[in-house]
């Protein structure tokens, strides 16, 4: 599968409206341009100083033909949102006039704008860190129904003639949380299972819930949580049929038909996943890096999931090709 040009042409389809509030980052602009004349999506461009912005691009040979730039004013803000946001805040033990200051910060203005409604995504992280960026995401977006976690995942792309994956397969959580219990582990298998859909919504969603024993070949409490996780996403999807889950699982019995069919020959999931949950922070961030420098995978992400609204959290080492590619599966 050619990864790239599939999302891009889903991309088209739609055409929706992204904020990015690192006007201020070179890689922004660039990608920003490169989104605009491929048709992507529509980009917007929050700034404290406009000139700023395009003397910037002006240095870097960039061109923001096309490119929606905005002087942040909390004034383009839906008022109720604003006053929803200064009360949680107050509650927190914030002042309200610390609160509506923070919506004067390009992060938490690109928010907002979000929030309020005036766009259908918002991409940073290519400067701001993970932490900041989370922060700001459940302060002003919040999370999504039935979902109490905020996590992550990765598209994990195969290299070309790859013997046993074909197409991506999805890795969760392996950036956000590192020891999330039975219910955080439920939350990231539903909210990548979502994510998951939406990127393509014609495939079986096949989850495997990972951990060193694969159906009871092993015995430890350590264990307890993936079984117990596994019972609460089936009945969260058990009125599904085009979302099967099945676990404990090792790597091998997930992925490896032969194997699977020694270790779990009745489960259908077993060699057929295309969707990891791993059980902790620590697996599931090895794992891809194994993957993606031993194994010639390309990771894709880490992309939020988890928020009522498209959030994506750059890696501050993003290229433009990340943030293009990004940008784009969040444009579906």
């Amino acid at each position: 599968m050619d990864f790239k040009n599939y999302v891009v042409s889903l991309a088209k389809k739609n055409k929706r409206k992204i904020i990015l509030p690192e006007s201020f980052d070179v890689r922004i602009l660039i990608a920003a341009q490169k989104l605009t004349e491929d048709g992507i999506a529509n980009i917007v461009l929050p700034t404290e100083n406009e000139e700023n912005v395009r003397e910037l691009a002006k240095k870097s040979n960039i061109n923001l033909a096309g490119i929606e730039i905005i002087k942040i004013d909390r004034n383009l803000l839906c008022s109720d949102k604003i006053s929803d946001f200064v009360s949680a805040r107050s509650k927190k033990g914030m002042t309200e006039q610390d609160a509506l200051t923070l919506l004067d910060k390009p992060l938490y203005f690109s928010m907002m704008y979000l929030k309020s409604g005036k766009c259908d995504a918002c991409v940073c992280g290519a400067v701001y860190d993970t932490a900041d960026v989370l922060r700001a995401g459940i302060y002003v977006v919040g999370t999504a129904n039935d979902i109490k976690m905020i996590s992550s995942y990765f598209i994990m792309i195969p290299p070309e003639k790859h013997p046993l994956v074909k197409e991506p397969v999805f890795f969760a959580d392996c950036g956000v949380n590192p020891e999330p219990q039975a219910s955080g582990l439920r939350d990231i298998a539903v909210s990548t299972v979502k994510s998951f859909k939406k990127l393509f919504p014609d495939k079986n969603a096949n989850i495997a819930m990972l951990s060193f024993s694969t159906k009871g070949s092993a015995k430890n409490k350590i264990l307890d949580k993936v079984i117990e996780a596994t019972d609460l996403v089936k009945n969260y999807f058990e009125n599904r049929s085009d979302v099967n889950i099945d676990g404990e699982f090792q790597f091998d019995a997930s992925i490896v038909p032969s194997v699977a069919q020694r270790k779990a020959p009745d489960s259908k999931i077993a060699g057929n996943a295309n969707i990891l949950i791993f059980p902790d922070l620590n697996s599931g961030n090895i794992s891809y890096k194994v993957a993606e420098r031993l194994g010639g995978f390309q990771a894709i992400g880490p992309i939020i999931q988890g928020l009522s609204l498209p959030v994506s959290d750059l890696s501050r080492g993003a290229s433009v090709q990340d943030i293009y590619l990004v940008c784009a599966i969040n444009g579906l």
